[in-house]
């Protein structure tokens, strides 16, 4: 018995109609994901970056007399960082803000209003494109010692 055997290697009409349409979908998946991804580190790595600037801020407490501690003291021992990517792209720097404020000029509302002969000191640190959106640090200075709220 003799059999016919159509052995055409294409693809037809109808799957290269669905690969057109599949592929380009797979392809903007992918890369919405990878633009997730990758705004997602950024952000993630200018907050450290930022975390480790306001985190050397109460140092400035160990470094000066009680009295000198205003809102122009220089807040920034670590406050550059290399960009990624090296060669001729600039160095990121951050500029802490700091506002002395003396705990009896504070509102009455406000908790350390009460804790005498102190002050506050709150610090900022804006993000490098979005200076709006800020990580900061309160922190009261006594004459005795820090603590941080």
């Amino acid at each position: 018995m003799l059999t016919l055997v159509n052995k055409s290697g294409g693809f037809t009409l109808v799957e290269i109609v669905l690969a057109c349409v599949i592929f380009p979908l797979i392809v903007v998946g992918l890369s919405n994901g990878y633009d997730a991804i990758r705004r997602s580190y950024t952000i993630s790595k200018q907050l450290n970056e930022m975390y480790a600037v306001l985190s050397a801020c109460p140092e400035i407490d160990r470094a000066l007399e009680y009295n000198s501690i205003t809102s122009s003291t220089d807040c920034f021992p670590n406050n550059i960082f290399e960009s990624e990517g090296g060669g001729n792209v600039a160095n990121i720097t951050y500029t802490p803000t700091l506002t002395v404020t003396d705990t009896s000029a504070l509102p009455g509302d406000d908790p350390l209003s009460t804790v005498p002969d102190s002050k506050v000191i709150n610090i900022s640190v804006a993000f490098q494109k979005t200076p709006t959106a800020t990580m900061q640090l309160r922190m009261l200075i006594t004459r005795n010692g820090i603590g941080q709220q």
